[in-house]
């Protein structure tokens, strides 16, 4: 057996229709749609990524969110996973950042291989295989030029187109990578191609502005290649294909500045411990907060709770807020974790499209209007997930919650290989339909009149979205 993940970043599911997305909506009516299907938290690519590799949450993995502090590493500044460089100084001379083995070390172990290709972010395609280049195996970024991988992609199919928004020529170039390159004289064991779109377009321009429609069918036509050439090949059955989507989206009705905010409520707020910060803002969807004391927790929290845009506060130490939510409840608890993550209040009414799911965000590269994602509203966490080929059921469709950390368990059972220290459960309801079960539902009432919906499947709680009682 042999598995592609073809992960299209940032993709809603109910933007998947056959005149949005022609090859995926015949993929998932004929292949095994997971419809409750979730990101994890904070739903932000680089965590979504290193849970998808990992098979762990970010307690288990460590990289807990895009944007983050770390005093003893970089007291004046904030970390941005999207840098191979700031990713290298989390490691601390590890030989990878995460605090979990990858899939692509997992399968190294036993004789087989992980390649990657990639229109992500430098530092996303970094998380996708952190030790690809020590372990012999296939890693390639679209904005590489020196690695021995961007050399042999070039020689095959001469340069990168330069990125733009949609950014099609570099996906339909990815594909080409993927299907031309790749596949056929590497003949991975799994292979990860990774879309850009409609992630950059949605931010930039909108969920169904006419760039995001552009980038919708550019990523639809990259999994359609995928496809024709799974078609082509003797052992077409054997190959399972797995469309999915890492995070979903709302629009960003409001623009804030959380710093800023907080300074106007005379707290001394900013991007670094410097000079007489007191709290640390890294700018989300949901901002994470990082106190020089302790005790300013209850006042910050005072503060925050008359303000219309903010929701429920999430701490890392019980301890510090015991009326907040845990982040371990989400297995989201991690020694570089902010001390508390704000909520933004998000609402269910119509975007400018009449797409259900706004909130206020906090990102200044994203104009009002644009597309986010990072918190617990259901549009945010909600995702795409279709497998086909193999043992997958065909024209089924699995009741059971599961989220991005399953993925490489089940992968990894599929052929025949342990998990290790994963702990995703094996998503047997994909092959057994005896296995599938809906999960039992669970809410959690929060301050303010908010309630975090879940679902618990085989013991995990997996958050469903938030919403005001």
């Amino acid at each position: 057996m042999r598995c592609v993940l073809v992960v299209l970043d940032g993709l809603r599911p109910d933007l998947v229709t056959p005149r949005l997305m022609p090859h995926l909506a015949r993929l998932a009516g004929r292949g095994t749609r997971f419809a409750a299907a979730r990101s994890v938290f904070p739903s932000e690519t680089r965590v979504a990524t290193a849970s998808l590799v990992t098979g762990c949450r970010p307690d288990g993995h460590g990289l807990v969110a895009n944007t983050l502090f770390d005093a003893a590493l970089t007291p004046e500044r904030l970390l941005r996973t999207d840098r191979p460089a700031d990713l290298r100084l989390l490691a601390g001379g590890a030989p990878s950042p995460l605090r979990r083995p990858g899939l692509g070390e997992v399968l190294a172990a036993a004789g087989r291989s992980l390649a990657v290709v990639s229109t992500g972010t430098p530092g996303q395609t970094l998380l996708a295989h952190p030790q690809a280049e020590a372990l012999g195996a296939f890693r390639w970024n679209a904005e590489d030029t020196e690695t021995e991988a961007a050399r042999l992609i070039a020689a095959r199919l001469g340069p990168t187109p330069p990125a733009a928004v949609p950014n099609l020529a570099r996906i339909a170039h990815a594909a080409r990578a993927l299907t031309e390159v790749v596949l056929p004289g590497l003949a991975p064991d799994i292979t990860l191609l990774w879309c850009s779109e409609p992630d950059l377009s949605f931010h930039y321009r909108g969920l169904l502005a006419p760039e995001a429609r552009a980038a919708l069918a550019a990523a639809d036509a990259a999994l359609g290649r995928v496809l024709a050439w799974r078609e082509a090949q003797p052992d077409a059955a054997e190959i399972v294909v797995m469309a999915l989507s890492d995070h979903g989206h709302v629009t960003g009705h409001r623009r804030l500045d959380v710093a800023a905010e907080l300074r106007r409520g005379g707290f001394a707020a900013g991007q670094g411990m410097a000079g007489e910060v007191e709290v640390v803002v890294a700018p989300a969807a949901a901002p994470g907060l990082w106190l020089r004391d302790a005790a300013l927790a209850p006042r910050l929290a005072a503060f925050l709770a008359a303000q219309p845009w903010a929701g429920p506060l999430l701490a890392r130490d019980a301890a510090l807020l015991p009326e907040a939510l845990p982040l371990a409840l989400l297995e989201a608890a991690h020694p570089r974790s902010p001390d508390l993550v704000l909520l933004l209040a998000g609402e269910e009414g119509p975007d400018a499209w009449g797409l259900p799911g706004r909130a206020p965000f906090d990102a200044p590269s994203v104009p009002e209007g644009g597309g986010m994602h990072g918190g617990l509203h259901r549009r945010e966490l909600a995702t795409v997930l279709v497998a086909e080929g193999g043992p997958f059921r065909p024209a089924a469709t699995v009741r059971a919650a599961c989220d991005l950390a399953d993925i490489a368990p089940t992968l990894l059972h599929l052929l025949g290989l342990a998990a290790g220290e994963m702990r995703g459960r094996v998503l047997r309801e994909g092959w057994e339909a005896a296995a599938d079960a809906p999960p039992e539902a669970e809410r959690i009432v929060l301050p303010r009149g908010f309630v975090l919906e879940a679902a618990r499947q085989a013991g995990r709680l997996y958050p469903t979205g938030l919403r005001r009682g």
